[in-house]
């Protein structure tokens, strides 16, 4: 669809980026995972540019970097902090970002509302409640057969458009670097972005759920892959001379703790989730586990499960072979945030109040770019850009959340310029 012209600017622009398809492939082996993900990053260089941020450019890598310096004299300016802004460019490989046609549904009403392309995807306050505190605003979906995408080109749309709106604002506040990844929805966002190149003191990304929260904790994950090899025979006279890696491998799965999984689990308790299976037979199967917990200890508690789950395995079928391989994947921000430089936090509060909102602070049961870079050393928390039901083809945002974030984000490089010295 075109954006309609009676929408804020920031809504056109999330409107024009969501039709662009830049769903990441954790298959793939290159940086980034698909190469669809630079067609918008080429169309962020030509906005930036044209807004006018001469420096903004995308690395071989994909990634996007543009400044929007201070409006301040150069000798105050270097008193402050330089802030980092980042969002991600990609959307989750876990529904369809191909052909996305976003559709407005103006004032909504409080009722369900059945999505055009596929009336069986059903926005229902009784499954998602938040609807109901976005009653009379212009919500934006999808049109059900793919996701909208907000997570996290509202992000994307909302950092080009402040760049628009500050860049001639007198408004004291710090040199902001602007920064758009490649690859966050399969864990690899930061992994080639060049910190000495960014050139920030603090950070924060786009990239929360919901309205007026800031997200300042993760949960450590780490990702096991069990493989089992077995022993194939003919199954006519497997008796005694088979060893079915499949089995083993149901076996192993059957001993995760029911009570521990994503869908038995929420707030502050971490799970075990049997993530993807290998194409297997009774010669050779795997399985890929992925590990979260908001503490330490607990994380070791599930790696120490899976050590003792395989070794008895080992002890059980000792014709087969049984290999358990563990990585840290990211872990929790808060302590890195809070030794690096707890402003990050304080401040956002701080930008809240003098909007008259009180932020809330939330779990964020996933990962973030943040949690990378604050572990990496760039103190760098999570702030909400108004969608929900992410990596969905229920996934919503609203005209007015897109507006909301925007102002905040604003009032924080504020915040920041009046105080960060």
């Amino acid at each position: 669809m075109t954006a309609p012209d009676s929408l804020p600017p920031v809504a056109q622009r999330f409107l024009r980026y969501v039709q662009i398809d830049t769903q990441s492939d954790p298959r793939s082996p290159t940086t980034p995972s698909t190469e669809k993900q630079k067609d918008l990053g080429r169309l962020l260089v030509d906005e930036l540019q044209a807004i006018g941020l001469p420096d903004a450019a995308m690395d071989d890598f994909g990634y996007v970097y543009a400044t929007l310096p201070s409006p301040l004299p150069p000798e105050e300016a270097a008193r402050l902090p330089v802030v980092a802004l980042l969002a991600h460019m990609d959307t989750s490989p876990d529904e369809s970002g191909a052909g996305v046609k976003p559709v407005i549904h103006r004032r909504y009403d409080g009722g369900v509302i059945a999505l055009p392309g596929n009336p069986d995807v059903r926005l229902d306050p009784a499954r998602q409640p938040a609807l109901l505190d976005h009653v009379g605003e212009d919500l934006i979906t999808s049109d059900g057969t793919t996701l909208l995408g907000s997570d996290d080109k509202a992000g994307v749309a909302i950092l080009v458009q402040l760049a628009a709106d500050l860049l001639h604002d007198d408004t004291p506040r710090p040199t902001v670097r602007l920064c758009f990844t490649v690859d966050e929805e399969i864990g690899r966002g930061v992994d080639r972005l060049d910190l000495d190149r960014l050139g920030a003191d603090v950070g924060y990304t786009l990239d929360g759920s919901g309205i007026d929260s800031l997200s300042v904790e993760t949960f450590n994950a780490a990702r096991a892959v069990l493989t089992v090899r077995g022993v194939m025979v003919h199954p006519g006279y497997a008796r005694d001379v088979m060893v079915n890696a499949v089995r083993i491998l149901a076996e192993f799965i059957a001993a995760l703790p029911p009570t521990e999984a994503p869908e038995t689990t929420d707030g502050r308790a971490g799970y075990l989730h049997p993530h993807h299976l290998a194409a297997g037979d009774p010669s050779e199967a795997s399985v890929e586990v992925i590990l979260r917990d908001f503490s330490e200890d607990g994380l070791a508690r599930r790696k120490d499960l899976l050590h003792r789950l395989a070794d008895a395995l080992r002890l059980k079928y000792p014709k087969a072979q049984i290999d358990l391989t563990i990585e840290d994947q990211y872990k929790n921000m808060r302590a890195y945030i809070e030794a690096a430089d707890p402003r990050v936090i304080t401040f956002a509060h701080g930008a809240a109040q003098s909007m008259g909102i009180r932020l809330t602070e939330q779990l964020v049961r996933g990962g973030t770019d943040g949690a990378r870079l604050s572990e990496m050393g760039l103190p760098t928390p999570n702030v909400f850009n108004g969608g929900y039901d992410y990596h969905s083809t229920f996934e919503w945002n609203t005209v007015q959340n897109l507006e909301r974030s925007l102002a905040f984000t604003k009032a924080l490089l504020h915040y920041w310029g009046r105080h960060g010295a």
